[in-house]
């Protein structure tokens, strides 16, 4: 199933009092059911591996939003690392998407001055 990243970035943002990660996560979580008004605990349940909840939060912490902003068949996969974190191809696309939803909803909320997130340490060099 294709997440649609625009309704995705516009619920999650609806979701004030949770951080960006969790919202972009029950939000994806909510496309994946058919469903709205999950929690964070059934959303995790819909993706059916919490793992892809962790991968994404490792990529929402360990990338910007400039480095998740590529179609995700476009990055270069590691497959043993994928078994490492006991992940499918289609699974990691999805924390992937979850990790760039959040960093959207975040930069929405930074504008809006709404956010409920730590600031982030700026990097002091460029990747």
């Amino acid at each position: 199933m294709m997440i649609n990243r625009k309704n995705a970035i516009e619920r999650a943002t609806f979701l004030t009092q949770t951080s960006s990660l969790n919202a972009a996560t029950i939000a994806v979580g909510e496309q994946l059911a058919g469903t709205a008004e999950l929690s964070m605990d059934m959303a995790i349940a819909v993706l059916d591996n919490n793992q892809i909840a962790e991968m994404a939060g490792f990529l929402n912490d360990s990338k910007t939003c400039k480095e998740l902003d590529v179609p995700c068949d476009d990055v270069g996969l590691d497959l043993d690392e994928l078994r490492e974190w006991g992940l499918t191809r289609k699974q990691y696309c999805i924390a992937h998407e979850i990790a760039l939803i959040a960093h959207m909803v975040d930069r929405v909320r930074t504008h809006r001055n709404e956010s409920t997130d730590t600031p982030r340490t700026l990097r002091a060099y460029s990747s």
